[in-house]
């Protein structure tokens, strides 16, 4: 049973747990889930607030360097030459690495998306252009959702800001390149949409979903999803397999994906800004409550 505003009835608990761990939070949390399988009732709390992607938009930039893939402008296997200039700041290893070495787009894929490595996005990001993954983003519905730019480009070169806002702030750029695309807007409620349309190959070129839902198994960075979910107690009975991808700024901790059980599988996307601590440990206090609210949502969907 749905209500007005799309959310199930069944939900209202949940709804309540999750509104009490935003409250206990220091800053913003964006919490939105849903069934891929199933009806479209959402369990969402600041589903709608806009929120700096970090690398999380970078699951829209592997979409479209799939689609690409197979609409026939893009191959896998075609190589792309690292120049110093490419070279960004943030995590990754492309940026320690000599220039003139010659990755092939799959690896760039890989390395973007598996280890987060920013510098691989950026070189990916030149090749199938900021316009075309906002594109694919507008001929899917999402209407917030944008990649911005080059990622940490601007600060690359002039440093972190002089004031911290603890990303309390998304790009507000609408055309060209930002060089602040971790400051790219997203929202939770979108981003479930977009992992929803991956999952059921609805609108997208079906090898391409399938692909990025391979990528997205590959994930090595910490998981605040994964970290909600109940844990093996034997190596071949899994509870749930994770197809995530997360990201992470000052302030801001991410993390979107699609969470599979044996009873079916949900989206999920976990956000947070405003917060002070800059731990990159898992006791920084945005992990803790995404962790929360992960847990809260496995057993909503799970019960669903």
């Amino acid at each position: 049973m749905t209500q007005p505003g799309g959310e199930s009835s069944a939900y209202k608990e949940e709804r309540l747990e999750l509104e009490t761990i935003a409250r206990r939070f220091e800053g913003t949390l964006g919490l939105c889930s849903a069934r891929v399988d199933g009806p479209d009732a959402v369990l969402e709390v600041g589903g709608d607030e806009v929120f700096p992607a970090a690398s999380v938009i970078k699951i829209a930039l592997a979409l479209e360097v799939f689609c690409q893939v197979e609409e026939g402008a893009l191959a896998l296997g075609e190589r792309v030459t690292l120049k110093a200039s490419d070279k960004v700041v943030g995590s990754g290893v492309l940026a320690e690495l000599a220039e003139g070495l010659s990755p092939t787009v799959g690896d760039l894929v890989y390395l973007a998306m598996a280890i987060s490595d920013n510098t691989a996005a950026n070189l990916l990001i030149e090749r199938v252009g900021v316009f075309s993954v906002n594109a694919r983003l507008a001929a899917l519905g999402l209407e917030k959702t944008r990649l911005s730019g080059k990622i940490l480009v601007h600060e690359t070169k002039s440093g972190p800001p002089a004031t911290e806002d603890f990303g309390a702030a998304a790009s507000t750029a609408t055309d060209g390149d930002d060089g602040r695309g971790e400051r790219s807007p997203v929202t939770a409620r979108e981003l479930v949409t977009l992992l929803r349309r991956v999952y059921r190959r609805d609108g997208l070129p079906a090898r391409a979903c399938d692909a990025l839902l391979e990528i997205l198994q590959k994930t090595q960075t910490a998981s605040s999803i994964r970290r909600g979910l109940p844990e093996a107690r034997f190596r071949d009975r899994t509870p749930a397999r994770l197809f995530h991808k997360t990201g992470s700024i000052r302030g801001v901790v991410n993390d979107a994906g699609i969470v599979a059980t044996e009873r079916g599988a949900y989206a999920v996307a976990l956000l947070s800004k405003g917060s002070r601590d800059l731990r990159p440990t898992q006791d920084n206090v945005a992990r803790i409550a995404l962790a929360d609210a992960s847990r809260v949502i496995y057993k909503a969907m799970r019960e669903e």
